[in-house]
């Protein structure tokens, strides 16, 4: 009774109101939606500043990594976060800044070919990159959607998709530097390549062998909560799409590729 005495002014300014952080409706002292504190304190002049950093991306992310698959699909149900799409532009401006030196060194040592060839190559690994990405999101919804129990509609899953990719891009991109072009191992973007079985069976390529292992289990999990299916149902969906998004992607920029060349080619822009 003393503490509810106590505390009386502080309920009574929160009974009822609108959440800063997610915008719902309120009543008492906690959000319950986003779980936000709505109680006044001497450090209430903060409030409006401090509200943004709790759906931060630094955040967030730390959220993900203390339970990735549960907090990734509890996120993607919150229909109170909204910051998805630049959570994943974020990951993505992270995944830029570790991997562009990475393919730039294995692109340029690949192939002995003129500069502006090289140039050229280095680019549409990079949009075969993102190319990829779509392709996957795309046949993978049109699969889980169709095999699924549950339908879950376009923008829910990408949301997910979203949230997902924010997250694990970072992680591949930063394996990829420090495995790279610090310790001069077997990456995971050297894994097209005519590897031997030499190079496999190194730390760094059983490290890389590891964490793809960990990606998919991980894309896995998220699937198979989202989509409310067992796990040797979604493996196979997931694996499978993945597969076909790879082909169809390959095949694409192999097209791709031998156009843009013999149009800068006959250009007189790209050199052999």
């Amino acid at each position: 009774m003393i503490l509810q005495a106590g505390g009386s002014t502080s309920t009574a300014e929160a009974a009822s109101g609108v959440c800063g952080d997610c915008g719902a409706s309120v009543s008492g002292n906690f959000c319950a939606s986003c779980g936000a504190d709505l109680r006044r304190s001497s450090l209430g002049f903060l409030g409006p500043a401090v509200a943004p950093v709790r759906r931060s991306f630094p955040v967030v992310y730390l959220k993900l990594l203390r339970a990735p698959i549960r907090a990734t699909v509890a996120f993607a149900e919150d229909r109170t976060y909204r910051n998805y799409l630049s959570f994943a532009l974020t990951g993505i401006a992270i995944y830029c800044l570790f991997i562009f030196p990475v393919v730039m060194s294995v692109v340029a040592g690949s192939a002995h070919v003129s500069e502006s060839m090289a140039t050229l190559m280095k680019v549409l690994s990079q949009v075969g990159v993102y190319l990829g990405v779509i392709i996957t999101f795309l046949i993978a919804f049109g699969a889980f959607r169709l095999l699924a129990s549950v339908k879950r509609p376009f923008h829910a899953y990408f949301k997910l998709f979203c949230i997902a990719l924010g997250f694990t891009a970072p992680i591949n991109g930063a394996y990829e530097f420090v495995v790279t072009r610090i310790l001069h191992g077997t990456g995971i973007t050297t894994f097209n390549a005519q590897l031997t079985p030499d190079a496999l069976l190194t730390p760094t390529g059983l490290s890389s062998i590891a964490l793809l292992i960990a990606m998919f289990s991980y894309n896995v999990g998220i699937h198979r909560r989202f989509w409310d299916m067992p796990v040797w149902k979604a493996a196979p969906i997931f694996f499978g799409t993945s597969w076909v998004a790879a082909q169809i992607t390959t095949w694409l920029m192999w097209w791709v590729g031998f156009y843009s060349a013999a149009i800068l080619i006959a250009a007189g822009i790209v050199t052999t």
